[in-house]
């Protein structure tokens, strides 16, 4: 019920301690702090990769879903970007924080140079990375929940995120993609059910 009247009054508000209690699965592998810095967020902590502890932090700020198309896309920006470890960590990613030799001025162009860079990452440059939320795989592995997130995320959808008073507040519009995207949308949602009786799965066409 809060968040029905706090959508209904264009915004939803998350507490940053539902995230933090998310993340505490992660904490036997790595330590990871949350802070809010206005209007994002500062992400920090400590892990061991590739056999040595490396210590990092990251600005990170992120826009509003972007509907287009059929595509839901989310930019995120990364600045402020620390790495370090010991003087005795061992292994060529240690030597790398070392030396200098990775660039934290373009974080996203390290992501984005990954061999095997996730489908739901559409692109990544700079200090940028867009993702695709309909490419996420549980949403992309089923059919009939991504055209109905589809259709109502056309309709609303969230147009902004900002951070302030240790929560994250999600800015609802209306009709993102205008009224004839949302149309497309609904009508692309109610078509499959009926293209799943006329053909099920494993029937000849």
């Amino acid at each position: 019920m809060r968040l029905l009247t706090q959508a209904l009054g264009g915004r939803i508000s998350v507490p940053l301690s539902f995230i933090r209690s998310r993340l505490t699965p992660l904490s036997g592998k790595v330590a990871l702090d949350i802070e809010p810095v206005s209007p994002g967020l500062r992400l920090s902590g400590e892990a061991q990769a590739l056999g040595a502890p490396i210590a990092f932090a990251a600005r990170i700020d992120a826009d509003g879903v972007k509907v287009e198309g059929e595509r839901r896309l989310v930019r995120i920006r990364l600045s402020e970007v620390e790495l370090s470890t010991g003087e005795d960590a061992p292994g060529p990613l240690a030597d790398a924080i070392r030396t200098g030799m990775i660039d934290t001025e373009r974080p996203a162009t390290l992501i984005g140079n990954m061999v095997s860079l996730p489908d739901m990452i559409v692109e990544a440059a700079g200090q940028e990375v867009v993702i695709d939320l309909m490419k996420v795989p549980a949403i992309e592995s089923d059919e009939m929940l991504r055209a109905a997130l589809a259709a109502a995320t056309s309709y609303l959808c969230v147009t902004g995120i900002r951070i302030s008073d240790d929560a994250i507040d999600l800015q609802l519009g209306l009709l993102p993609g205008g009224m004839k995207e949302a149309a497309l949308s609904t009508a692309r949602a109610a078509l499959i059910p009926a293209v799943r009786f006329l053909w099920p799965e494993g029937r000849k066409r």
